[in-house]
């Protein structure tokens, strides 16, 4: 059922009829949440939208859930899954960074803009959303949250209308789900690697900048959620205390079955959006290196699915090698992982769960990867899944499952199995809204009647 409305767009406009209808909520209801989040919540898609999905589903099952979208770019499709979570949707606008950011784009010469950057110190990213921070103050004086949910910690400092303020028992809660200095730290090792020296010290600068505003930040929050227990020990260099909230596979699962080949070519899949630089990167590693080396051993019986939204032209022009498909953005990837036998996740930079690799075991298709692709997750190599982390290892894993359709399926079905018994969503909605309100009595006593 479609439960949401519209709510105001600017709400530091106490003129806006939407805001005064906005207000008229009772403020004192003590079940209230305010769900902070840089793109559209999805139970599809890229890893980011599924992620603050989960948490908007499993929000929504104990509050009356506020969704205010401070975008990242385009605000994205308002889907049923929202609307029927959300109490009511805002959607902030996207603005230009801060000035002190702007000055430091500016500059033309790359080093003097790396420098320039160094001494800002803060993220880029963060520098787009300080001026949102009080278009938020409205809400922090008038409405009564029980709960105020911030996602991802480039987006830390939208939470300080609720520091500046009294806010009267309402708690903090911020999601991290990565350590951006360690992802970054890894984003540099990545452009050195492709002799990118302008990215690679950008990179670093980030790293440093994500370092600082995290010390800052973090221990402002009364709880933070992390990806993994890899993520949760990483974070704890900042002082505080975080929480696991692993990436969650879909509710609804298709067994491991038996895939007849009937004359078709064996099938690899990649799934992941093509603008993030480490899912092109990885592409673009195993096309180069293994590849066409897998290509001649199965004498040309493969073929290559890229699915990915927005790939830039050196992806998209890998079409037109043969046995290989760009689909660009989809509808729905449950088709795809149909027609697969096989996923690869060969990432070599970034952080946080991969999500493609928990998906694929979903759908019952086995996965090689790399160390670092299978970073964050509960998946075993050889008993869940192969790990490979060069190019001779990688092939050789691929090759193997091409031709062990038994290996494949045993692969497959252990996975399918750990993806329901660690990974089940229902669990971990319950461990988070418990983690997030745990004690519903004492919240509500000083807040009047529930």
């Amino acid at each position: 059922m479609d439960r949401s409305e519209l709510f105001a767009v600017n709400l530091t406009k106490r003129s806006d009829p939407n805001l005064e209808r906005f207000h008229l909520v009772d403020p004192l209801k003590c079940d209230r949440l305010l769900m902070i989040v840089p793109v559209m919540p999805s139970d599809r898609g890229n890893g980011l939208a599924m992620r603050m999905g989960f948490f908007l589903d499993a929000y929504s099952r104990r509050f009356d859930v506020d969704l205010v979208i401070a975008p990242l770019s385009r605000l994205g499709e308002m889907t049923t899954f929202v609307r029927s979570r959300a109490r009511r949707i805002a959607a902030l606008g996207v603005v230009r960074p801060d000035t002190h950011y702007a000055l430091v784009a500016a500059v033309v010469d790359p080093i003097a803009r790396v420098e320039a950057f160094r001494r800002y110190g803060s993220p880029s990213r963060a520098a787009f959303f300080r001026p949102l921070a009080h278009s938020l103050d409205y809400l922090a004086k008038n409405m009564r949250y029980r709960v105020v949910h911030v996602s991802r910690v480039y987006l830390a400092e939208i939470a300080t209308p609720w520091l500046d303020c009294d806010r009267g028992g309402t708690r903090l809660i911020l999601d991290c789900d990565e350590n951006e200095a360690s992802v970054f730290r890894r984003f540099a090792i990545m452009h050195r690697r492709r002799n990118d020296s302008f990215a690679a010290d950008w990179a670093d600068a980030e790293s440093e900048a994500y370092a600082r505003f995290s010390a800052q930040w973090l221990p402002t929050f009364d709880l933070v959620f992390a990806g993994s227990d890899k993520e949760v020990k990483s974070l704890s260099a900042f002082g505080i205390r975080a929480r696991v909230a692993p990436n969650t596979a879909p509710a609804a699962m298709a067994s491991p079955r038996r895939r007849p080949r009937r004359g078709r070519p064996y099938t690899i899949v990649f799934v992941g959006t093509m603008s993030y630089a480490p899912n092109a990167d990885a592409v673009t590693w195993f096309v180069s290196r293994v590849w066409r080396r897998l290509q001649r051993m199965l004498c040309h019986r493969v073929r290559l699915i890229i699915i990915g939204g927005s790939p830039p032209a050196a992806i998209a022009r890998l079409r037109y090698q043969r046995g290989i498909k760009v689909t660009g953005p989809v509808s729905a990837v449950a088709p795809y992982y149909r027609e697969a036998d096989l996923v690869i996740a060969p990432i070599l930079a970034g952080g946080g769960t991969r999500i493609k690799i928990i998906e694929a075991a979903t759908h019952g298709v086995p996965v090689v990867a790399t160390r670092l692709g299978a970073e964050g997750t509960t998946f075993l190599s050889g008993r869940d899944m192969l790990i490979a982390d060069d190019e001779a290892n990688f092939l050789r894993a691929c090759r193997l499952l091409a031709r062990n359709g038994s290996l494949s399926r045993r692969l497959a079905v252990a996975a399918h199995a750990k993806v329901r018994r660690d990974y089940a969503p229902a669990h971990w909605q319950s461990r988070v809204a418990g983690l997030v309100a745990p004690d519903e009595a004492s919240v509500c006593n000083g807040w009047g009647a529930c």
